[in-house]
């Protein structure tokens, strides 16, 4: 096959489908992407659709992981992360240079307040929503490859970008609701994904609530407050742990401001324990 001869679509049409010709094809298909990649500087589009059939073909010439490929994958990686800040926070600059810097952006209610601009031209709506289905089309290719390869590793950290990918489709679909819901999915767990983070949560929530009990305590009158000395702050920390795992209650509430706090406790105990259980199966099913 003449280099000369190929083009974007007749490698696309290639690689998606069932079989593979020839390692000698697939030689010079890297040899015209990487040309195509020099000539693409300026175009941020295609030159993360080349990146992309760079990727796969690599991964299809050796059927396994090798240096060359991690660095294109963390290329790609990369390139993805820059090309969907650009289209869905700094568009309307309309400066390559500046949307490439993120350090234009200085805070969550910055960044809405761009998207809400954004939002304004219904033309650029739907030109940033047809670009988020084909990095979404990328992202599910490559899981599918991975998951052949059973590298959960590579798996799991596309996921977490198909998540960012479908956070920014509900804003531009302006289904603001699930929106916030996958923002506070991402901040407490990277979308149940990460241990860590969901325990630095219950912590946080869990000295939170201590807090909380005891300035209940302390504006109520002494006869009705849950634990009688205010001094006794192991009462209060075991209180909060006790509610928000389950256990039980370790005091009773009498004021208003007693039970509100228990409930709202007791109701983020079982979102906190969801979202453990939501990160042990999709670690899980990234393993499976």
């Amino acid at each position: 096959m003449d280099m000369q001869e190929l083009s974007l679509g007749q490698i696309k049409g290639f690689l998606g489908s069932v079989d593979i010709e020839t390692k000698r094809t697939l030689q010079v298909f890297e040899s015209f992407l990487k040309n195509e990649r020099k000539n693409a500087d300026y175009d941020k589009e295609k030159r993360l659709e080349i990146l992309f059939y760079l990727l796969v073909t690599k991964i299809r010439m050796a059927s396994m992981e090798t240096p060359e490929t991690r660095k294109y994958f963390s290329e790609f990686l990369q390139e993805m992360k820059q090309n969907t800040l650009y289209v869905t926070y700094e568009e309307h600059m309309g400066s390559l240079g500046n949307a490439l810097s993120l350090k234009g952006i200085t805070g969550a209610k910055k960044n809405i307040n761009y998207r809400l601009k954004i939002l304004s031209s219904k033309i650029k709506v739907n030109q940033i929503r047809a670009f988020l289905q084909v990095c979404e089309y990328y992202i599910h290719f490559l899981e599918r490859i991975y998951k052949d390869l059973s590298m959960s590793d590579r798996v799991m950290e596309l996921y977490v970008v198909r998540m960012d990918i479908q956070r920014s489709v509900h804003f531009f679909n302006r289904r603001f609701a699930l929106y916030t819901g996958f923002s506070v999915f991402k901040g407490i767990s990277l979308y149940g994904t990460s241990f860590s983070r969901l325990a630095i949560t219950c912590f946080s929530s869990i000295l939170l609530f201590w807090s909380i009990y005891w300035f209940a305590d302390y504006f109520a009158p002494p006869n009705l407050r849950m634990i009688s000395d205010l001094h006794s702050y192991s009462s209060y920390l075991f209180n909060s742990l006790t509610t928000i795992t389950g256990l039980g209650i370790d005091a009773s509430p009498a004021t208003w401001l007693q039970r509100l706090a228990m409930g709202i406790n007791a109701i983020y105990g079982m979102v906190v324990f969801g979202m453990l259980f939501n990160v042990i199966s999709t670690k899980l099913s990234m393993n499976s």
